[in-house]
């Protein structure tokens, strides 16, 4: 039972981790994901933050947007605060905590600024 939660974890990551490659103007492959407009085609950048974030998704919804475990539009710093103070709380008092102990500051940052910007 152990291997297919660490087979759909994985497959979730790689799936939330994709990058596409299109061809821009001069014929050269650039990475990001395009987005239909009309007649043009944009690509856009994932945010360097969003893989990180994307492990939050499964209580707080894709992107933040969870209706009760809302966070999307907080402010970075109020994340930041929220999850350096449960990094040095007991792991096993909530699950949050054991959460923000495996981030490192960077990456807590970069979390709570993809948060920020939904």
């Amino acid at each position: 039972m152990s291997s297919l939660w660490t087979l759909f974890f994985v497959i979730l990551f790689l799936s939330s981790c994709r990058d596409e490659w299109e061809t821009d103007f001069n014929g050269e492959l650039k990475k990001g994901r395009t987005e239909q407009k009309g007649n043009v085609s944009n690509t856009v950048t994932a945010h360097p933050g969003r893989a990180l974030a994307s492990n939050c998704f499964q209580c707080h919804g894709t992107n933040g947007y969870a209706s009760e475990l809302k966070i999307a539009g907080e402010s970075s710093s109020e994340i930041i605060g929220e999850l350096n103070e449960m990094k040095y709380k007991n792991p096993g008092a909530n699950i949050m905590n054991v959460h923000a102990q495996a981030y490192t500051s960077e990456e807590i940052k970069l979390i709570a600024d993809y948060f920020s910007k939904q």
